[in-house]
């Protein structure tokens, strides 16, 4: 009976003695974490040896808010090498990371200052060199001329609403293929823009208004919306659907185009009467009063 007790309890002791001698690989395996905000503050996301997030629109902190374009911190343990990226599936400039950086807006060399607040995918590997951390790399994939040309016109109509003018083609050309910008790095640069923030959002308001309401925005509108498209990223489209849930419109709706009528609106009094009516299996057309 002895026996038996002394075989259970070495069975139980021996496990723990050994975990503690032996610490778990899991905690000293290779991982990255990213935070939300500089000197690893806010929320994070902790991914380890061969993990990775293709997209960030799909992806959260522990805290709950969104991940995108905010990563401004990256904590490295355990022999990991990190590669952001600046657009999704693994495209545009990449970082490559394999020790802490406390502030990607300052801490990343030459070059890397363009990743903060700018990652939208992540893939994280067990370091190759065990030499040591090395300096961080960057990584630019620059795109033919031609194809830089056509990105850059495509952005200033989406945008601005006009061809690229030969200066900001040279300058947004330069920056796309010396310093690697992504088309988001160039698009959120000509929202920046006093052109796009004055005559262009106010074109945007004017004309949504005017389609959808029939008038000119007053100024309260003006600046609600100017702030939305401003700060806010909304587009063209997200107010037109705003103005479609007001009440100024629901209240004008039997009022307005067809093209912005209601698709369940009763059909007028004046069709309803010529509509053919049955009479003895054969139609006739009511003549109206």
């Amino acid at each position: 009976m002895k026996s038996s007790t002394f075989l259970l309890l070495l069975g139980l002791v021996l496990p723990v003695a050994l975990l503690a001698n032996h610490p778990s690989g899991d905690r000293d395996a290779p991982r990255v974490i990213l935070y939300e905000h500089p000197h690893f503050g806010g929320g994070s996301i902790a991914l380890r040896a061969g993990e990775s997030l293709p997209n960030l629109a799909r992806a959260t902190f522990d805290n709950g808010r969104r991940a995108n374009d905010r990563i401004s911190s990256v904590r490295i343990e355990g022999g990991a090498d990190v590669m952001l990226y600046t657009d999704a599936t693994f495209q545009g400039g990449e970082l490559r990371l394999s020790r802490d950086v406390h502030d990607l807006g300052r801490g990343a060399g030459r070059g890397g200052s363009r990743f903060s607040n700018q990652v939208s995918s992540v893939r994280v590997e067990a370091r190759r060199n065990e030499r040591g951390p090395a300096r961080p790399t960057v990584v630019v994939r620059p795109l033919p001329a031609v194809d830089v040309d056509r990105l850059i016109q495509r952005s200033y109509r989406d945008v601005l609403e006009r061809e690229p003018d030969a200066v900001g083609l040279r300058h947004y050309r330069a920056q796309i293929i010396d310093r690697g910008w992504s088309e988001k790095q160039l698009r959120d640069h000509l929202r920046a823009s006093d052109e796009y923030r004055g005559p262009v959002v106010e074109r945007t308001i004017t004309r949504v208004y005017r389609e959808v309401l029939g008038r000119a925005p007053d100024r309260s509108g003006l600046d609600h919306y100017r702030s939305q498209l401003v700060w806010h990223n909304w587009t063209e489209a997200d107010i037109r659907k705003d103005l479609l849930r007001s009440n100024e419109y629901r209240a004008r709706a039997p009022q307005q185009p067809p093209a912005l009528a209601d698709h369940h609106e009763t059909e007028p009094d004046s069709l309803k009467d010529r509509r053919p009516q049955p009479n003895n299996g054969r139609h006739r057309e009511v003549n109206r009063l």
